[in-house]
């Protein structure tokens, strides 16, 4: 039961991530992968655990997965907008 509650908080935590990337201020998308780094330092200087490979591989796919929301978000806000300045330029 508790690995579905954890797969289930970073379900949601994923989802607020690329929703907030998608918005006009772009900083709040950059909460998550800063916490991430914020983690790992915790985790490499206070708590001095040793970075095993299946620890490495971890940290690297959650940072490609949120920076890739974060593009994706990016790229949707843009769009959304483009689409806006399309629309007031036909009237």
């Amino acid at each position: 039961m508790k690995h579905w509650m954890i797969v289930l908080a970073a379900i949601a935590l994923l989802f607020l991530h690329e929703r907030l990337c998608a918005t006009k201020f772009w900083f709040l998308g950059g909460v998550l992968p800063l916490a991430g780094i914020a983690a790992m330092v915790y985790r490499l200087v206070i708590s001095k655990t040793y970075f095993s490979t299946q620890l490495i591989i971890a940290y690297v796919v959650f940072f490609i997965v949120t920076i890739l929301l974060w593009i994706i978000g990016r790229y949707e806000y843009r769009q959304k907008e483009l689409k806006c300045m399309k629309a007031k330029d036909i009237e």
